[in-house]
């Protein structure tokens, strides 16, 4: 009789322990396809809800973690994102699509010298993204190391067109940087950073209000700087001094994407968006910056 209530005993567990899984499977379930449902609306705050709760069903589902960082960069959150993003590789460290997030989550956070290890990782099984990260040795001024990138992608015979245009633009920095050099030994040593360099001459165009000129030069720095924030609000400024409203609105708001704790750059754009968007007719989205400035004051 003993045996048989034992007996019994494990089976009633074993059952109430089947029915505990399937309830959280089915939890999880639902609470995953409202994420992808929410994120699918662009509605990210309610979608990192959802995958909360799959987090706390879930704890060691790198999918959820990779979910998670990518709904809080959609809304530039890169630094809430990071963590999760990483949480995500160290369970699957060769995974392309986890790895592809952190390198955007790094570079849009100006963490350069993050983002080329993992570009590096990258390209060593996907030659596509050796352009990338010549790009990034280029940004950290590393121009020895990204002409090693660059003879790469030029052995490889499908990115020689591209390969091409990046050994231009390396020359061409190498050659600003050399003429800023001090020329004898009384002068700095220092060298001047060539983000600098492009800043005062966009500057010096804006103070002459030479703005097709200043467009030009801002241009032409977002084309070698492409994270560089006050290079897309210089710009910005130009194209509405130009009369280019929509284009503006576009430079704008892609150049808030990487921003990082800068309040005054911040309210910066802000202002020459409403001013965009005044000028474009929608007040709605004019009032909508408005609101952000006064947040940020």
């Amino acid at each position: 009789m003993m045996v048989y209530i034992t007996s019994t005993l494990a089976m009633a567990q074993e059952s109430a322990a089947d029915v505990s899984n399937e309830t959280n499977e089915d939890a999880f379930q639902e609470h995953f396809y409202e994420s992808l449902k929410q994120k699918g609306i662009e509605n990210y705050d309610r979608a990192i809800t959802a995958l909360l709760v799959c987090k706390e069903l879930e704890p060691a589902n790198d999918v959820i973690d990779y979910e998670l960082g990518l709904n809080y960069m959609y809304q530039h959150k890169y630094v809430q994102a990071q963590p999760y993003l990483e949480a995500a590789i160290s369970k699957r460290s060769n995974n392309k699509w986890y790895l592809d997030a952190l390198l955007t989550c790094y570079k849009n956070q100006q963490n350069i010298a993050k983002a080329i290890e993992v570009a590096s990782k990258l390209s060593a099984t996907n030659p596509n993204y050796k352009g990338v990260l010549a790009d990034l040795y280029i940004e950290q001024q590393e121009y020895d190391k990204a002409l090693v990138v660059i003879d790469e992608m030029d052995a490889n015979g499908v990115q020689r067109a591209e390969a091409a245009q990046k050994r231009s633009k390396v020359i061409m920095l190498q050659n600003i940087s050399a003429l800023a050099k001090p020329k004898s030994a009384e002068r700095s040593s220092s060298v001047n950073n060539p983000i600098d360099d492009y800043k005062n001459q966009i500057l010096k165009q804006q103070e002459r209000t030479d703005y097709k000129e200043m467009l030009s030069v801002s241009s032409d720095a977002l084309d070698n700087f492409p994270t560089q924030p006050d290079f897309y609000y210089l710009k910005g400024v130009a194209l509405n001094k130009l009369q280019e409203y929509k284009m503006a609105t576009e430079v704008l708001e892609e150049g808030l994407g990487y921003l990082l704790d800068d309040k005054q750059l911040e309210n910066n754009i802000f202002k020459e968006l409403m001013f965009a968007y005044n000028k474009l007719g929608e007040t709605e989205k004019s009032n909508e910056y408005q609101l952000k400035i006064d947040a940020n004051n």
